[in-house]
């Protein structure tokens, strides 16, 4: 088999996976939703919810205006659908694919058993399909690192020592993708700054000079994106610092030890943990920069005491291509006789133990929030819908304009003669299932999504009739203001 049919075959397989992960209406972390899709959204067609981290100002508008392109279109050809978010959800799933496309080229640089195996677990590692169409600044960041690695390690003749030397416009194109990923992500400094030394050394004029300049470029993107937005440039930066790190507000949300995410690491790979990580050990004597960079990325974020799994998808991620070369090297030891069934075995092992972990501990994250998501999609259905009420919601955020799509008012009410006494004001309620029997009668329900996890309201209520808007009644964005989030 060719390299070119060994790459495009992990590029189509993953490219099928990704599109299949991306049509189920799921929302793994309401975040997407909040950071990134809703000022999206606004952009697009008007009203949005605006979180706490807007309004002080800690986000950068980059990501939102980059995703704004594929959602007017999709609300352009579709608008009483959510086509605007399975059209985001697919260019985010295209822009994975870069991982998956450096990770068979790491592979095909030193073989092309490599190759097969390392696309091949690149395109269905449970991990990088269900994030690819994921609108986070985590997955996003890895595909432009996983492109600055594509340039600096993969490159060379084929088959020859791993990491042959870049040219200038090789890392100036690096240094680029190496300063987006910082803007999508100032949490990757540490790693963008051990891959830079790892490869750039001593050669400031062939590397050092073309890479700043690229991160340099990037920074100018930056600074025009919110320029355009009356932001400050650079401003987030600092914000985002100041408020999560020296304030401290990230460790509202929980903190963990500073083992914390080999808990976590032990408890989505299970099983899989020991065998993934000496096949890394393994790997990573054909690219140890990669196993540093993993480590600086993980080491980093263990000094920080909130800790979310996705914030190290970077190091889980790196860990697996790592072992995936590992198994390679394994391979290369069977006699030639019998190294196709071993090969057909390997990948047949890595996909079971992928859909296996995916089916495992993993599970919940496929459907988290679902029902708060379906909700508040169903209930902007009817084009005429002219008022929504989120009764008894969650302390935290809990609507959102990309979901619900009209251009009304979003009401909250907490007790049921607040939901009486304003009725009028809404014509449709999303309400928890224990509470749906508190709203008036002519409230009738319409549907309950399956609860799941976590506490969201997912029960959708409707009446006939029209709407006077009710200034007396806490709009969300207010409501938000008043709680702090």
């Amino acid at each position: 088999m060719s390299r070119a049919r060994i790459f495009w075959g992990a590029i189509a397989l993953a490219a099928a996976l990704r599109i299949a992960a991306s049509i189920p209406f799921t929302v793994g972390w309401f975040d997407e939703i909040w950071q990134y899709l809703e000022p999206a959204w606004h952009l697009v067609a008007g009203p949005w919810v605006q979180t706490w981290d807007y309004r002080e100002g800690l986000r950068s508008w980059l990501i939102p205006e980059l995703l704004a392109g594929p959602m007017a279109l999709g609300h352009a050809l579709s608008p009483d659908t959510t086509l605007h978010l399975l059209l985001a959800r697919l260019a985010l799933a295209a822009l994975s694919l870069a991982i998956v496309g450096s990770a068979a080229a790491l592979g095909l640089r030193l073989s092309r058993l490599h190759g097969i195996v390392v696309g091949f677990v690149a395109a269905t590692w449970f991990e990088l399909v269900y994030f690819a169409p994921r609108a986070l600044s985590e997955p996003i960041g890895l595909a432009l690192l996983m492109g600055a690695i594509w340039l600096l390690l993969a490159r060379g003749k084929p088959g020859g020592k791993p990491g042959g030397k870049p040219g200038p416009r090789q890392f100036a194109v690096a240094g680029l993708l190496m300063g987006l990923c910082f803007v999508a992500r100032i949490q990757y400094a540490p790693a963008l700054l051990t891959l830079a030394i790892l490869t750039a050394r001593r050669d400031w004029r062939g590397a050092w000079l073309p890479m700043i300049a690229g991160g340099c470029g990037a920074l100018a993107i930056d600074a025009a994106a919110n320029l355009a937005m009356g932001a400050m440039p650079f401003r987030w930066m600092i914000e985002a610092a100041r408020i999560n790190l020296i304030a401290g507000r990230a460790g509202a949300y929980g903190e963990m030890p500073v083992t914390g995410y080999f808990s976590l690491i032990a408890w989505y790979w299970y099983l899989a943990t020991a065998p993934i990580l000496l096949l890394a050990w393994i790997g990573a004597k054909r690219y140890p920069v990669l196993l540093w960079v993993a480590l600086a990325h993980l080491g980093f974020h263990s000094l920080i005491g909130h800790k979310e799994y996705r914030f190290v998808l970077a190091s889980a991620a790196l860990l697996v291509i790592l072992a995936a070369i590992g198994s390679a090297e394994l391979l290369r030891r069977v006699p030639r006789r019998r190294l196709a069934l071993a090969t057909m075995g390997t990948l047949a092992l890595w996909g079971t133990a992928s859909a296996a972990l995916a089916a495992g501990h993993f599970r919940p994250n496929w459907s988290l929030e679902a029902d708060l998501a379906g909700a508040l999609e169903r209930a902007g259905r009817p084009a005429a819908t002219c008022g929504l009420a989120l009764y008894r919601p969650r302390d935290t955020v809990a609507g959102a304009y990309a979901l619900y799509r009209r251009d009304t008012p979003i009401y909250v009410l907490r007790t049921p003669a607040e939901a009486a006494r304003h009725a009028g004001a809404f014509d449709v309620v999303v309400a928890p299932r224990a509470h749906a029997g508190e709203l008036p009668k002519h409230y009738r329900l319409e549907a309950c999504a399956a609860p799941g996890l976590t506490d969201a309201p997912g029960c959708v209520l409707r009446r006939a009739g029209g709407c006077t808007p009710d200034p007396a009644v806490p709009e969300i964005n207010a409501w938000l203001r008043a709680s702090g989030n």
